[in-house]
């Protein structure tokens, strides 16, 4: 769903490179390399996002199946049937902490909280409040939380939002115990700027906030980038190209019939 919205260094073909003998294709193509990571707002200010990516990666930026995995553990095996919800906050893209509800099986009852962190618990304890929701049918889960991302990722791109971090809420309000992933984009630690909530078994978007929802035109327009902006794609820069000549066309025309230079398509009628 997510690989599709940017070109990666490998899609455009060889031939065109040959055949053209431009430089223009080669500079788009590192463009859509650079470009293609994700749409985070701080991690384009800087030069060094591939290091930042991989350290977030390698120091805490486990997944919510890496962190489910290790709270079992502790837990014990048959965690997994009594989990009621997963949270991870200010992932970059993937927090560096989940926290884990379980419910306590047996007479005790209640519900206990276990914090993952880079693989290992860091700290379990017995919730006052159990959260709302129903045990997790975790096996219905075909998406996980860098799944989740790169959904909420392509929608924010589409709708052209800015954002440098996301909260992860995993957890099911039907019978069936589906898991449904609720996704916060954030603007700094707490200026929300869209939300989304993701079905964990098929990936399909079922809700939007606001400042993700576009209109068929929005939607359109979106797909090509504007006069001043880097090139999104070898389609928007041939969009971008065919909008320039459409431009000087009108130029030309208007100034033949003597309305002077300019774009307009019905220019006014010049005063003598």
């Amino acid at each position: 769903m997510f690989e599709g919205l940017f070109l990666e260094a490998g899609d455009v073909p060889r031939e065109c490179f040959e055949s053209c003998g431009c430089r223009l294709f080669r500079s788009l193509r590192m463009y859509a390399r650079k470009e293609s990571i994700f749409a985070m707002k701080r991690f384009s200010l800087f030069a060094g996002v591939l290091f930042s990516l991989s350290a977030s990666f390698a120091y805490g930026g486990e997944t919510a199946y890496d962190a489910l995995r290790a709270a079992s553990s502790k837990v014990g095996k048959d965690a997994q049937n009594r989990v009621l919800e997963m949270r991870g906050k200010s992932g970059q893209p993937q927090p560096v902490m989940w926290r884990v509800a379980v419910a306590e099986d047996g007479a005790r009852g209640g519900v206990q909280e276990v914090d993952v962190q880079r693989g290992k618990v860091v700290g379990q304890k017995r919730m006052s409040v159990a959260p709302a929701g129903v045990r997790l049918n975790l096996s219905a889960i075909q998406l996980d939380s860098d799944g989740a991302f790169n959904v909420a990722n392509g929608e924010a791109i589409r709708a052209g939002v800015s954002y440098d971090r996301l909260n992860y809420t995993l957890s099911a309000d039907n019978p069936a115990g589906i898991p449904v992933w609720s996704v916060e984009l954030l603007d700094g630690p707490s200026i929300r700027v869209g939300a989304l909530k993701i079905s964990a078994d098929s990936g399909n978007v079922m809700e939007r906030s606001q400042e993700l929802a576009l209109t068929e035109d929005q939607k359109r327009e979106a797909r090509w980038s504007k006069p001043g902006e880097p090139y999104k794609s070898v389609p928007d820069f041939f969009h971008r190209a065919g909008k320039r000549t459409e431009k000087t066309a009108y130029k030309l025309k208007n100034w033949a019939n003597g309305y002077g230079w300019t774009a307009e398509k019905e220019p006014p009628i010049p005063q003598n």
